[in-house]
């Protein structure tokens, strides 16, 4: 991948991950004038990994902020599944946990310390952000390595959340998860900078993707329940330790579940950061109206 993901309009590069030699496709987008002090934007997909698309979507916003967009291509072949993608591929078939190298979600730091080291970014830290399954992928991500290299994170419009604790059995809570998140690690994972955000009319009880068994429908009964119930359980959790909590809430206006609105949306929310150090929003003090 190595002089390519820097270079101006969309692409598509092959990276080979060293500790795995698995290969995973990398689409990419860089404005005129980018450099190696441009902001970048991981973007990971929903359920149908359809990683040119979403990075087509970020154009328009990446033009208009000056953010490099990467978005890997997670294959069914390599991460199958849920457990495989949304899940991490924390585990083997068999139940075993893997190496930290095997996860899919060691995968975005390898591919940032690529580019830092090929020395297309000179910057210490990237944008993170997911929606619907990817956001699966990325709190999760931040749940079980939250000393990773994103500077700040949004999470979109997840079907179902692993909520910050435990009481609930694993994979909706921590409960006998594959791997223990300890008291540090979640202290880090709540002093993160995330916003957690969602389609104000992304409200269909009944959508296709929607998980509805028992322990997801304990959630709420649709994305914006589920949503608000993750972001207060890991406000509530902080809170009941005295830990430092910088997460944010907020639904965007006038957007179902719609990938390409919510992008728009995110960008904003970066280059506020980029600008400001914190996401322009106001997190509401009640559960949104639904």
């Amino acid at each position: 991948m190595a002089g390519e993901v820097l270079s101006t309009g969309s692409g598509v590069s092959t990276f080979t991950l060293p500790d795995t030699q698995r290969q995973i496709d990398v689409y990419h987008y860089a404005p005129e004038g980018a450099d190696a002090q441009t902001p970048i934007v991981f973007v990971l997909t929903g359920l149908r990994r359809n990683a040119d698309e979403y990075r087509d979507a970020w154009i328009e916003a990446a033009d208009q902020y000056n953010f490099n967009i990467v978005v890997p291509r997670f294959s069914p072949e390599d991460y199958p599944g849920v457990a495989g993608y949304n899940l991490g591929n924390l585990t083997t078939a068999e139940g075993e946990v893997n190496p930290t190298e095997e996860w899919s979600y060691s995968v975005i730091d390898t591919l940032y310390s690529d580019l830092q080291e090929s020395g297309q970014t000179e910057r210490d830290s990237y944008y993170l952000f997911g929606h619907s399954a990817g956001c699966q992928f990325v709190h999760r991500m931040m749940t079980f390595m939250p000393d990773s290299q994103a500077q700040a994170t949004i999470c979109s419009a997840a079907g179902w959340w692993t909520l910050p604790d435990t009481d609930n059995e694993w994979p909706y809570g921590l409960a006998n998860a594959p791997t223990e998140v300890s008291h540090d690690e979640q202290q880090a994972l709540f002093e993160k900078n995330l916003l957690v955000t969602v389609g104000d009319k992304d409200t269909d009880p009944w959508h296709q993707y929607l998980r509805r068994n028992y322990q997801a429908m304990a959630q709420g009964n649709h994305r914006v329940e589920r949503a608000w119930v993750y972001y207060k359980t890991a406000e509530q959790k902080a809170n009941r330790f005295g830990l430092d909590f910088n997460w944010a809430f907020q639904t965007v206006p006038d957007t179902g579940h719609d990938n390409a609105k919510v992008a728009s949306f995110a960008a904003a929310q970066f280059d506020a950061f980029e600008r400001t150090g914190a996401f322009d929003v106001t997190t509401p003090d009640t559960a949104p109206d639904s």
